[in-house]
């Protein structure tokens, strides 16, 4: 049986998603603003993904304990 991803694993995989997008995006033609729907689920994945890894950052520095259900609290 495979383990979980780490908390570094899934860090890097939404960091690794948000490069490849905007790589997409710099080398997407010049798009029809409010017309593109490709570009424009590009940017609304992008923001997703930014603002995940947003909310992330603080648990992946250590900042927040995530207790574990059996731990006293």
């Amino acid at each position: 049986m495979n383990a979980a991803p780490s908390l570094a694993d899934c860090v890097a995989a939404l960091e690794a998603r948000r490069r490849a997008l905007c790589e997409e995006m710099h080398d997407y033609g010049t798009p029809v603003p409010a017309c593109d729907a490709d570009f424009n689920a590009m940017v609304a994945e992008r923001a997703e993904i930014s603002a995940a890894l947003t909310r992330l950052a603080p648990l992946a520095r250590g900042e927040v304990h995530v207790p574990h259900p059996r731990e006293d609290h």
